[in-house]
């Protein structure tokens, strides 16, 4: 019974690990990271919307040894991670309100390469069944 005991406080341990560990990825979430504190300048007040991705995974797994002396056995884990890069500008004014899209041509980028080679890929498979 000792070693039950053992196996389930372990795992009690990674899971209060993995919950510290979400609840820090969910600070990166709060309304502060999405949108910046006002910049003003004269009458302009510029604030900057960013998206955030926030994930996670964890495990456990228990086991019992085929052999009675050889004990149980037990594990856990996790990981995650956040991300955030700017989607737009809010410019605040005399004018009124004016959203400007920020480009990311790294995206844009990948994006191309992405379709470019699955055209390739796709092309390949056509001659191949057709026997070009």
């Amino acid at each position: 019974m000792t070693q039950e005991t053992d196996v389930f406080d372990r795992i009690s341990e990674e899971q209060a690990k993995n919950r510290h560990m979400l609840e820090k990825l969910l600070s990166f979430a709060e309304s502060g990271s999405v949108y910046s504190e006002p910049v003003t300048r004269g009458d302009y007040a510029v604030i900057t919307a960013s998206e955030v991705t926030v994930g996670m995974a964890v495990g456990y797994g228990m086991g019992e040894a085929e052999a009675e002396d050889d004990g149980d056995g037990g594990g856990g884990g996790g990981g995650g991670g956040a991300y955030g890069r700017p989607v737009a500008v809010v410019s605040i004014g005399p004018d009124g309100v004016q959203v400007k899209e920020v480009v990311d041509p790294t995206k844009i980028a990948l994006a191309l390469f992405t379709t470019i080679g699955a055209m390739f890929l796709m092309l390949r498979q056509i001659f191949k069944a057709v026997g070009v």
